[in-house]
């Protein structure tokens, strides 16, 4: 199986932003949560989360669970 590797020169913050881009709106754009997530290792999306948390005080794992 493959390893995948994470980019080390991310933005939490902008990777947030985008997600919250792909979960407006009439739909929800699979695609692109799937490539930024898919993409970020556990260190990274937990970053993310936290991001996503202090940004839009809402919990990013509650939101993916729709």
């Amino acid at each position: 199986m493959a390893t995948l590797l994470a980019p080390e020169d991310f933005s939490p913050g902008e990777d947030a932003m985008a997600l919250n881009k792909a979960f407006d709106g009439w739909g929800i754009d699979e695609k692109a949560i799937i490539w930024i997530l898919g993409h970020r290792n556990a260190d990274q999306r937990k970053q993310i989360r936290l991001a996503y948390q202090e940004i839009y005080l809402e919990d990013l794992n509650k939101k993916t669970q729709i």
